[in-house]
C-alpha cells in the first residue's frame, strides 16, 4: 500500500468520529471581504460548505465586504471616512453599497453552484430579510447615517430555512421597520445570529493581524485576560465582538483567512489549525477506568523509556486503576495522575503526566489541583511523591525536597538507590 493511501486511511479515520460529533449541528461561518476577494478560495469553501451540508451540517454563512466596498466607492470617486472602525454610510453612498453587495452575492451564489454541481445532493444557498436594522446613531458627535445596528432578529425563519436542508446566507444590507437602507457590520452580525440561533459552533476567518500570538485554545477567562492586553486594535475590536457569545455559542472558532481548509481541519482533526475559545470544557477530568488502561500506556510509555516515569505494566495498571484519574480530550487521554494511600495519614502522588502536544496548558496544575481535594477527601494531610526530573515544578506548587527519612517505612523499603529520586512533601 502506497504511503499516500496509508494517509488518507489515517486521516479518515481520525476524522470519522467528528462526523457524527457534528451531525445535525448548527454553523455560523464569517467570511471576511478579505477571503471573498480570492477566487479559488471561494471555490474551495464553495465545495466544503457542499461537503458539510452532505454531512448533516445546518450552516449559516455570513458575507463580509470591506475591501469591496473601498474599490467601489473610490472607482465612483465617492468620499467616504470611518469613526471608531466603522464605516459612515451617508444617503448618497447606498446605490453604490447596494449594487457592490447585489454583485458579491451574484458571484458567490454563482460559484457555490458552480461548486456543487456534481454533488448528488446539492444544497440551495438562500437569503432575505431577517434582519430588522436600525440607525447606528451620532457617536461623539457624528452621525453614521446609514451605519446601522441589529434591532431584531427574526431567528424562526432563519431556523425554518435551516431545518428544511438550505443554507442561509446573510449580507451587510439590512432594513428597518419604515424601509432603510442600512449597512451592518458581518462581524456583529455574525456573532448575533449565532447567540440568537443557539448555534453550536462559531467559525470566524481573520487576519493575520487578528490572530497575532493567540493560542491554541481559550477559556473564557483566558479571553478576558488577553483583552486588557491585546496585541493590536484589530484583534482587541475581533475578540471584544466575540466575547459578546459568552456561554451562548459554547465553541467559537478563529481560522486564518488565508487557508481556505482551515474550516475542514478545525472540524475534522484533534487539534485543528486555529484557535478555539470555548466557554464548556475543552477536555474531560473525571476517574480513570479500565477502558483507559491502553489510553494511558500510550501517554506514559514515552516518559518510562526516557527514566522518567518508573515503568508500569498492563497487568499492574489494571489492578491500580482505580488510583488514577485521566484528562481525555476528544477520546484521547492527554494526561494522568494517581494517588496512593498510606499509613498515618500519607499519600503519595505518583505517574502525573501531560501529552507534549498539550503542556503549557496548566493541565498539570490542574490534574495535581485534583489529586490534592480527592486526598483531603480521604483525609490525607500530607502528600509525597518521588521524582527524578521535574522536581522544580512540584516546588513551585507548594512541594518542598526531604530527605528519604520522610518517606512512610514501607516507601523507604522499597526506595531505589539507584534511581536517586528526590523526595518531596507537601502538608495539606
Amino acid at each position: 500500500m502506497q504511503q499516500s493511501e496509508l494517509d488518507f486511511i489515517n486521516t479518515l479515520r481520525q476524522s470519522s468520529r467528528y462526523i457524527e460529533q457534528h451531525r445535525g449541528k448548527t454553523c455560523v461561518i464569517y467570511l471576511p471581504g478579505e477571503f471573498l476577494a480570492s477566487k479559488d478560495s471561494t471555490s474551495q469553501l464553495s465545495q466544503d460548505i457542499g461537503l458539510l451540508y452532505n454531512l448533516g451540517l445546518k450552516i449559516v454563512l455570513v458575507m463580509g465586504a470591506s475591501p469591496q466596498l473601498d474599490q467601489a466607492f473610490t472607482s465612483a470617486g465617492i468620499d467616504w471616512q470611518l469613526h471608531h472602525q466603522f464605516r459612515i454610510t451617508p444617503t448618497d453612498l447606498i446605490p453604490v453599497f447596494q449594487q457592490t453587495i447585489g454583485l458579491l452575492r451574484s458571484q458567490l451564489e454563482a460559484t457555490f453552484s458552480q461548486a456543487n454541481c456534481m454533488q448528488p445532493n446539492p444544497p440551495t444557498l438562500v437569503s432575505g430579510n431577517w434582519i430588522v436594522a436600525q440607525p447606528k446613531g451620532v457617536i461623539d458627535g457624528i452621525d453614521f447615517q446609514h451605519t446601522g445596528k441589529l434591532r431584531k432578529i427574526r431567528h424562526q425563519a432563519i431556523s425554518d430555512c435551516l431545518e428544511s436542508d438550505q443554507v442561509v446566507l446573510l449580507t451587510p444590507i439590512a432594513y428597518s421597520l419604515t424601509g432603510e437602507v442600512f449597512n451592518l457590520n458581518t462581524l456583529e452580525q455574525a456573532c448575533e445570529i449565532a447567540s440568537v440561533i443557539h448555534a453550536d459552533k462559531l467559525m470566524i476567518y481573520g487576519s493575520n493581524e487578528q490572530l497575532t500570538d493567540l493560542p491554541k485554545q481559550l477559556s473564557i477567562p483566558q479571553l478576558n485576560q488577553i483583552l486588557k492586553t491585546p496585541a493590536n486594535h484589530e484583534q482587541a475590536l475581533m475578540l471584544k465582538q466575540v466575547s459578546v457569545t459568552n456561554n451562548k455559542v459554547k465553541r467559537v472558532h478563529l481560522m486564518d483567512q488565508n487557508n481556505p481548509s482551515a474550516l475542514l481541519l478545525e472540524l475534522f482533526s484533534r487539534d485543528g489549525s486555529g484557535t478555539l475559545i470555548f466557554s464548556d470544557r475543552y477536555h474531560q477530568l473525571r476517574t480513570a477506568n479500565i477502558d483507559d488502561v491502553g489510553g494511558i500506556l500510550g501517554l506514559i510509555e514515552p516518559l518510562e523509556q526516557e527514566g522518567i516515569l518508573v515503568k508500569r505494566s498492563r497487568e499492574r495498571l489494571e489492578l491500580e486503576i482505580n488510583n488514577f484519574i485521566v484528562i481525555e480530550r476528544d477520546q484521547h487521554i492527554i494526561g494522568c495522575a494517581a494517588l496512593y494511600e498510606n499509613e498515618n495519614h500519607t499519600a503519595e502522588l505518583a505517574c502525573l503526566a501531560v501529552h507534549r502536544e498539550y503542556q503549557g496548558q496548566e493541565l498539570g496544575s490542574e490534574l495535581l489541583k485534583a489529586i490534592e481535594i480527592n486526598a483531603l477527601d480521604k483525609h490525607v494531610k500530607e502528600l509525597f511523591l518521588l521524582t527524578t526530573h521535574t522536581h522544580h515544578w512540584f516546588i513551585e506548587h507548594g512541594f518542598h525536597l526531604a530527605d528519604v527519612s520522610a518517606l512512610p517505612n514501607q516507601k523507604q523499603s522499597l526506595y531505589n538507590l539507584q534511581r536517586q529520586s528526590k523526595v518531596l512533601v507537601k502538608t495539606l
